[in-house]
């Protein structure tokens, strides 16, 4: 049997663990959750200021291929920006739109913005795959739900994020790539840790989007499931069902490790306060942080286990954070007039059939 640690603020496991970190392969797993991977934004940023990436194999699924793309890239609040800049616009989440037959996330708009305002360093994440790691991300397959690893070169790294990211029924269409047709790799491996052993990992560590050993299902997934099992949409029934199959897999995988395989979990301590979608800036912040505190739980008790070198913490609050709390300002101004002209739009526009739809579109793409 193998060893799974617990790292969380409030848990004293890491304190406690005094063994060798396996030698051979270390994987970094990154899980998804929509605007929730704001927290494994805050978890990375304290990794890239500790200069800290001892990883051989790096593997993410939708929000968390998002998060290692700008680790990889060595770009230090990238994806905080990304999401609370980004992903608040009514450009990209909107619910009007989707009950108007739209999507109801417009991964197009995003990818396009997001490259030509803020892009991605990658010539420098390039070098690091270069040099020898290995960087994937997942996907699954609309015909026969299979999961897909899927390593990015410079020419097709936007469009697999997109491929990672694509929610079934949220983004209508789904991402044609070499030939098939791709959805979010959430459906079938939302924490691809099983794959990171395939190849070799014998030492994991995940950051989850949730507090660990969550197995219930949320009652809106299960009125949801019921709805779709006896509408015309019995393939997105399937869907679902196939993700939370996936994911309590998963889950007993993390906690029972096979053979020798060390699986260091970091995750919330409780629930996040953000949503998947149509997260307040403000629950964003405070899970960002609380990402922070972790990250830095995480090296302070076990980062000199992973390196030959010392771990150096500096100041938490240095002047980068700073000058990401002043365009974070900027952030929440900018939204803040976006969803008042959104609400201004849809109080006029909508009749009371439509104000009711968005109610419950709103609910469900929240995940709670």
């Amino acid at each position: 049997m193998g060893k799974h640690v617990s790292v969380t603020l409030g848990s004293i496991e890491p304190l406690a663990f005094y063994e060798k970190i396996n030698s051979g392969k270390t994987a970094l797993i990154c899980e998804g959750g929509g605007q929730r991977g704001i927290f494994t934004a805050g978890v990375l940023d304290e990794f890239l200021k500790a200069d800290f990436n001892p990883f051989d194999i790096m593997i993410g699924t939708s929000a968390g291929a998002q998060n290692l793309s700008s680790y990889i890239c060595g770009q230090r609040g990238y994806a905080r920006r990304i999401i609370t800049r980004y992903t608040t616009n009514p450009q990209f989440f909107n619910p009007l739109r989707f009950i108007r037959g739209g999507h109801l996330i417009d991964l197009d708009w995003l990818i396009n913005v997001t490259n030509q305002e803020n892009p991605l360093a990658l010539e420098k994440g390039l070098e690091l795959i270069d040099s020898g790691r290995e960087f994937l991300m997942s996907t699954c397959r609309s015909d026969n739900f299979d999961a897909v690893y899927l390593q990015p070169d410079k020419d097709n790294w936007l469009d697999i994020i997109r491929a990672s990211s694509a929610i079934p029924g949220f983004y209508r269409s789904g991402v044609e790539f070499d030939g098939h047709l791709y959805l979010d790799g959430g459906i079938t491996a939302a924490i691809p840790v099983e794959e990171a052993y395939l190849r070799g990992a014998d030492t994991i560590v995940v950051i989850r989007t949730v507090p660990s050993q969550v197995y219930f299902t949320p009652e809106w997934v299960k009125r949801m499931t019921r709805w779709l099992e006896t509408s015309s949409l019995q393939k997105m029934a399937l869907i679902m069902k196939t993700h939370l199959k996936s994911y309590r897999r998963t889950q007993e995988f993390i906690e029972n490790p096979p053979g020798n395989l060390q699986v260091f979990e970091i995750y919330p301590p409780t629930p996040l306060k953000s949503s998947a979608l149509g997260s307040r800036l403000s629950s964003l912040n405070y899970d960002y942080h609380t990402g922070r505190h972790c990250g830095r739980y995480f090296l302070a008790a076990l980062g000199d286990c992973f390196t030959q070198q010392n771990i150096h913490l500096t100041e938490s609050f240095d002047k980068q954070t700073a000058q990401d709390e002043i365009l974070l300002e900027d952030d929440y101004v900018e939204a803040a007039v976006a969803q008042y002209q959104l609400d201004k739009q849809q109080n006029s526009e909508l009749n009371e059939h439509e104000k009711q739809q968005v109610n419950i579109i709103e609910r469900i793409a929240s995940g709670k």
